[in-house]
């Protein structure tokens, strides 16, 4: 029967009440050509099923009302005499509701089980080679070498790191990192603990991953690695060499944990991944509480490089440390113009940007028309050159009526969302990723803004509105890494016309490159 069909006999009143005002309004300006007309049923089924299709088949109270609009007499033809019934054998199992009504794999929960680990020993092996690039770039290795004579001839360190964002600012930490754990020598009875500070559990992992491989092919003894984040929630501060990712929601949740306290005040030296976030709350209460419980502490914090003197949140982030060290040259001079310098030598991909322009009518359906318009056109251009482009829709619910709008005019795309299973989304990012696969066009909101690098991608497109810096860097680092870095040479960032003038009001792109 499939769930579509299934959702076919749910009340017009009720669709409404599960997908939303929110999402409701955006298929109307998105399907209709004025304010006043209504969406098509058909598109109304395709919604709920995208956005709350999981839910409909797991979540017992929403199966059960799924249940309750079924024909009697298609629930006889299954061996029960009425709604009540099925409703309390389905509960108790879901594979033959599942089975019955011909429900999508698409629509299955991800009930894989965790086998990750608290921590893990990472243990370099003689003549093992993993893949992972030996050495830092130049740029990459002038800057550490800064960091580490700054971290090795002064006492409470507090050093801010800025490169370009997608010029491999983690790249650089990482080969700190392994410095600093190879001047610990076997013998000697001390160990250092390093804490790995960032904002979201998807960067922990990643990162996590990145010290593993590079530590097993450059390490000289055993480090354990520990996870502290989301569902990983104990702390192991046993007297070993240690590195931990740990996410500042946990950390300031638990802030006040003995635990916690403890984990700090052990720490030789914290990095702050995306440091340009620590003004927020939870960043700044969790590295107070580290700088109170540990005098002799050090902090490297990574942030992406400013672009005008003016930038008052940058000047009260650099307030916050005691030295700071930028890209310099061959020469060891800083680079007026850090994008320029990485693109012309292509560590950073030469950007083309490209103004959605869409005309603000006088209804909202006039401006999804005509914006919609131009994102089906360039996507069709994308598709034809061989192309693939993420786009960055202006919310949840604008994601799933982008989806929608692009599958019925035969662009094949796919959707990632908070409820897409995590097996489908692995899968989408392999295919659109694979050059021989047809999938080029892939929808979200804000799910691949961080924590994902997509080998070979060509473009994004940022529909969303930008309203921050942090957001603004987020999202274009996925589209700059250059042919040096393992992305092109060259890639297209499409914008609407306000998002551009918030770049440049941000001041996160030199002006020449934002304007070229």
């Amino acid at each position: 029967m499939s769930l579509i069909n299934l959702i076919k006999n749910i009340d017009s009143s009720f669709k409404t009440k599960l997908l939303g005002n929110e999402t409701t309004k955006i298929l109307k300006y998105t399907f209709t050509k004025s304010d006043g007309e209504a969406v098509a049923p058909a598109i109304i089924n395709q919604a709920l099923a995208a956005y709350k299709g999981s839910k409909l088949v797991f979540n017992d109270q929403l199966r059960s009302d799924l249940i309750e609009y079924i024909k009697v007499s298609d629930l006889v033809s299954l061996g029960f005499k009425d709604h009540d019934e099925a409703i309390l054998f389905y509960k108790s199992d879901i594979n033959r509701f599942i089975s019955d009504f011909s429900i999508e794999p698409i629509y299955k929960v991800d009930t894989s089980v965790e086998n990750r680990a608290n921590f893990e020993y990472t243990i370099p092996k003689y003549g093992e080679n993993n893949g992972t690039n030996a050495f830092p770039h130049p740029y990459q290795l002038r800057l550490k070498d800064q960091v580490l004579h700054h971290f090795l001839n002064n006492q409470h360190q507090k050093t801010l790191a800025t490169m370009p964002t997608g010029a491999g600012k983690t790249v650089l930490a990482m080969e700190v990192v392994i410095d600093l754990f190879r001047t610990f020598r076997v013998d000697s009875k001390d160990v250092l603990k390093i804490g790995w500070f960032v904002d979201s559990k998807e960067l922990c992992e990643q990162s996590l991953q990145s010290f593993q491989k590079l530590w097993k092919q450059k390490g000289d003894r055993k480090v354990m690695a520990q996870r502290y984040f989301t569902p990983f929630k104990n702390l192991d501060n046993r007297s070993e060499n240690q590195i931990t990712f740990a996410s500042f929601s946990l950390l300031s949740a638990r802030r006040t944990d003995t635990d916690v306290k403890a984990f700090l005040s052990d720490l030789d030296l914290v990095i702050i991944d995306e440091a340009h976030g620590s003004n927020a709350q939870t960043y700044s209460e969790v590295i107070d509480d580290y700088k109170k419980l540990n005098k002799d502490g050090k902090i490297l914090g990574l942030t992406a490089t400013p672009f005008r003197n003016d930038d008052d949140e940058f000047q009260t982030l650099k307030g916050m440390f005691n030295s700071y060290l930028e890209l310099t040259d061959s020469n060891n001079k800083a680079v007026p113009s850090p994008i320029e310098y990485l693109v012309n030598r292509q560590y950073l991909a030469k950007i083309n940007y490209q103004v959605l322009n869409a005309t603000k009518g006088e209804s909202q359906s006039e401006y999804y028309n005509d914006l919609h318009s131009m994102v089906k056109s360039e996507c069709e251009k994308i598709i034809l050159n061989k192309k693939n482009c993420i786009i960055f829709a202006e919310s949840l619910s604008h994601a799933i009526a982008l989806n929608i709008f692009l599958s019925n005019n035969d662009i094949e795309n796919e959707l990632i969302i908070g409820e897409t299973p995590n097996t489908k989304r692995k899968d989408y990012l392999e295919r659109f990723g694979d050059e021989k696969d047809n999938l080029s066009i892939l929808i979200n909101f804000d799910i691949l803004a961080t924590g994902i690098d997509v080998p070979g991608l060509n473009s994004i497109m940022i529909l969303r509105n930008i309203q921050s810096a942090i957001i603004a860097l987020q999202i274009l680092g996925r589209a700059m890494r250059g042919k040096l870095n393992g992305g092109n040479k060259e890639n297209t960032i499409f914008l609407t016309k306000d998002n551009q003038n918030r770049l440049i009001e941000y001041k996160v792109l030199e002006d020449q490159v934002l304007n070229n």
